[in-house]
């Protein structure tokens, strides 16, 4: 987690901009497997924002929010963001 702003992080997965979406969730699925990480992402509002990602992106930026997300499930976080439109998705 050494040298991650998770609020700004956090702020840019809701950017207008999609390169910088993708960018953030990019780096987010390098660092979202660490718990220590995971909770500070939630406590931001990370997992909101990663969902609406999850439900609304395309390309690159929904590949790489989507191991995002698996690997926020590995450290046993997130489970209640999983809902029949994600499944759909």
């Amino acid at each position: 987690m050494e040298g991650v702003n998770v609020p700004e992080l956090v702020e840019r997965l809701a950017s207008e901009e999609d390169a910088v979406r993708k960018m953030a969730v990019f780096k987010l699925q390098t660092n979202v497997g660490d718990p220590s990480f995971a909770e500070n992402f939630i406590a931001e509002g990370g997992s909101i924002k990663l969902r609406y990602l999850m439900l609304h992106a395309s390309g690159n930026t929904l590949a790489y929010s989507l191991t995002s997300f698996s690997r926020l499930l590995e450290v046993d976080k997130g489970w209640e963001y999983i809902n029949q439109d994600l499944v759909d998705r």
